[in-house]
């Protein structure tokens, strides 16, 4: 199956993709005595994303894999609809569901070829010639045969050039957020139990908190389910537990459905917990700022809806206290029901208690996260952001539509 551009630029050759790799077939018939200790299976590469974040282990996996030396791609044969492809930066032992290939630099520079297979030409031929329907696959042969245009060599040279350089960035926004999220989680924990310069500190039966704090029932220092009045077949916003991210505090979507009882009712101000696992143990809590003043809205029968009372405890505060470690190992002990269909019962609040500061520096523990929290998002956009102008240029750059000037390839 041949993928033609509508128009070829000048200096672009057909070659078969068997012109542009080679396929590595070093057999590993016992990864255990393999002497290498990472193992990369499918669920270890990410859809769209060149680089391995993890690895297993090679003492947990048997019978025959393969080997792959750093820079090789390992390339997903199995459901290419995920679009998995990457470079593997160490030698390591491989699923028998990958291909390993290695660029042949007659026809590629070894930094273009990932970059290539990435591109929508590569996914859209890849999936078309995938064979089988409970788990399509690939077979190198057929793969082996495709035709496809590729640029000259200097032209693959500075596409590749923009392309990684534009993934090191991304790479190191990864890593800033990483860093970003590690200090606000350390704070976090060490915020909402001892404070901001405390000194001197009192043991009560929830352990050692400072000397002005005071302990309080959960339920007297936060409302629990409180009581929203909806109408009947009135229509509100809506949010499901789909909507909600892992540990963020952001709802990722909503939508405007009509009203036809029960469920959980909330607004601006509100915590909605996710009381079912596995959204409890994924950090499933959100903190609800996005409706308009006074206005209510309903959601999933799966939410615990919290709210701070008056002059004792701040909304964001309660927010930052239910996403505190101590607090969901207590919640996710306390689940009741069948294996796999838990859930947090209300009756968990009833001998919680909890340390609370003065309000006024509940507000500034809540700046103080805040601050940190507002870097993540901001990172996250960005990460975002710098993924979908690389594809977008890859697509672009593989399909003719954008070329390089020629003055840039001198």
């Amino acid at each position: 199956m041949t993928r033609e551009l509508n128009k070829v630029p000048a200096g672009w050759q057909k070659v078969n993709f068997e012109d542009m790799a080679d396929l590595v077939t070093d057999r590993i018939d016992d990864p255990k005595e393999s002497g290498l200790k990472d193992y990369i299976g499918l669920d270890h590469i990410d859809t769209d994303n060149i680089r391995i974040k993890r690895f297993g282990s090679t003492n947990d996996v048997e019978a025959t894999k393969f080997l792959c030396k750093k820079g090789d791609i390992i390339f997903g044969k199995r459901n290419a609809y995920l679009r998995k492809v990457a470079v593997s930066d160490r030698a390591a032992v491989v699923s028998a569901h990958s291909m390993v290939l290695r660029s042949k630099d007659s026809k590629v520079i070894s930094d273009f070829l990932p970059c290539f297979m990435q591109s929508s030409i590569f996914w859209k031929t890849a999936q078309a010639i995938s064979e089988g329907s409970m788990s399509p696959t690939i077979k190198w042969k057929t793969l082996a045969s495709q035709e496809f245009w590729i640029p000259s060599l200097p032209e693959q040279k500075k596409i590749s050039e923009i392309l990684w350089s534009i993934e090191n960035n991304l790479e190191k926004t990864e890593r800033l957020l990483a860093v970003t999220e590690i200090i606000k989680n350390g704070l976090l924990e060490h915020l909402l139990t001892k404070g901001i310069g405390h000194k001197k500190f009192k043991k009560t039966e929830i352990g050692e908190i400072p000397a002005q704090w005071t302990t309080y029932e959960f339920a007297r220092a936060i409302e629990i389910n409180p009581a929203r009045k909806l109408t009947l077949n009135n229509e509100y916003t809506k949010i499901e537990m789909s909507d909600l991210q892992e540990w963020n505090p952001k709802v990722l979507d909503s939508r405007k459905a009509l009203f036809k009882g029960g469920g959980s009712k909330f607004k601006n101000g509100d915590t909605l917990l996710a009381r079912i696992t596995p959204c409890l143990e994924n950090g499933k809590t959100a903190f609800i700022d996005m409706l308009d003043d006074n206005e209510l809205a309903f959601g999933s029968t799966e939410f615990i809806v919290l709210s701070g009372k008056k002059d004792l405890t701040l909304d964001k505060y309660v927010y930052y206290t239910c996403i505190l470690s101590q607090f969901r190992l207590l919640a996710a002990d306390s689940m009741i029901g069948t294996s796999g269909r838990q859930r947090v019962p209300k009756s968990f609040f009833d001998n919680l208690s909890i340390p609370l500061p003065p309000v006024s520096e509940q507000k500034i523990i809540v700046e103080i996260l805040d601050t940190f929290s507002r870097t993540c998002a901001t990172c996250r956009a960005i990460i975002q952001n710098t993924k979908n102008v690389k594809m977008k240029l890859t697509n672009s750059f593989l399909s003719g539509e954008l070329l390089i000037p020629k003055e840039a390839l001198k």
